[in-house]
């Protein structure tokens, strides 16, 4: 959290203000956002699931953060709804808990941090996956999850099938990119900054 926290900061990750070390533990003094819960609560609040423009609201900001993470080196590995706090009066989002983060690199991981139903078809085949590519296919995840009520994945068959049920009313471009993120083969995947150009996301989808 200290990398991600250095100046100039990204509003949408949780900032390390100060840090403090003790015998055998560390004392993290973190910032404390006003009216929040995390995503998970608030989904619950809003029926289970969000319509498409504030979950368009809620993953632009998602991006950003995961993206602001990269720029620095830090890849987070468990990027889903509990781990997401959301000031209820803005809708401003905060990336928090980097427990399972590391460095970037370019280097395939041979270990899985995180949460299971997240997890990647390459991780589940090989053991293996590349961070930037496990990342994206988190977003799949999370995105698919904001807008139909429930994760596309529970068990690792169902991760190598790959086989999405939207619900109705799901517009095309979302499906559209959700699918993208969501590719058996992971260089097939976008990155962060196609995602960001993405009809779902841009301009050209709101209504």
């Amino acid at each position: 959290m200290q990398i991600v926290s250095r100046p100039p900061v990204c509003e949408h990750v949780l900032e390390l203000v100060d840090w403090f070390e003790q015998p055998r533990k560390f004392i993290l003094v973190l910032e404390r956002p006003t009216s929040c819960m995390d995503l998970y609560d608030y989904c619950e609040t809003m029926g289970g699931k969000l319509n498409e423009a504030m979950a368009r609201v809620i993953m632009l900001q998602v991006v950003l953060a995961v993206r602001h993470c990269r720029d620095r080196g830090v890849i987070h590995r468990d990027i889903k709804v509990e781990n997401l706090l959301v000031q209820t009066d803005t809708l401003n989002v905060k990336l928090i808990d980097f427990g399972c983060g590391d460095l970037l690199r370019e280097k395939l991981f041979r270990d899985f941090a995180g949460t299971t139903e997240f997890s990647p078809p390459e991780w589940v085949l090989d053991g293996k996956y590349q961070g930037r590519k496990a990342t994206i296919w988190s977003l799949g995840v999370l995105l698919f999850g904001l807008v139909n009520g429930d994760l596309p994945f529970r068990k690792e068959a169902e991760i190598i099938r790959g086989r999405l049920r939207f619900k109705r009313g799901i517009s095309k471009e979302c499906r559209d990119l959700v699918r993208w993120c969501l590719k058996q083969d992971p260089l097939k995947r976008p990155v962060l900054e196609q995602i960001l150009l993405h009809d779902w996301l841009s301009d050209r989808a709101r209504p």
